[in-house]
């Protein structure tokens, strides 16, 4: 599999990771937006279980904000310019499913959130319509 590749599908497992737990409880419905999410992204790019499974295992176990902000800023080396602001968005809106799958938007999930998307340099704007 091709670096861009695996380092996009790491940072999508690493911002749902985060982003489902940091209220404290990662609920079911979350698991199964970012499950099914990554299960389109592996088929839609031939990705196998194993080499999913690889990309997951190698996720660092205590994931917070800074290091996720950096990790998604680490996008701007691989991916070309013009894809930047569609991909960005597209991660706003991947965040955004994760944090409202259970039906409930947390301060601490909408705090760590803005402080992303702020860093990131996005605006609240998360449909993707444009993009698709």
């Amino acid at each position: 599999m091709e670096a861009k590749k695996r380092q996009l599908i790491k940072l999508v497992m690493e911002l749902g990771r985060f982003f489902a737990n940091c209220d404290g409880n990662f609920d079911v419905r979350e698991a199964n937006f970012i499950e099914g999410y990554i299960n389109r992204i592996s088929e839609s790019e031939n990705i196998s279980k194993d080499e999913l499974r690889e990309i997951e295992n190698s996720i660092t176990k205590k994931l917070d904000i800074k290091f996720l902000i950096e990790e998604t800023k680490n996008m701007r080396d691989i991916i070309p310019q013009e894809e930047m602001i569609p991909l960005f968005k597209t991660l706003s809106y991947f965040i955004y499913n994760v944090i409202m799958a259970d039906g409930n938007l947390l301060s601490v999930e909408q705090k760590y959130y803005s402080e992303w998307k702020e860093a990131i340099g996005i605006d609240d704007d998360v449909d993707i319509s444009a993009y698709m």
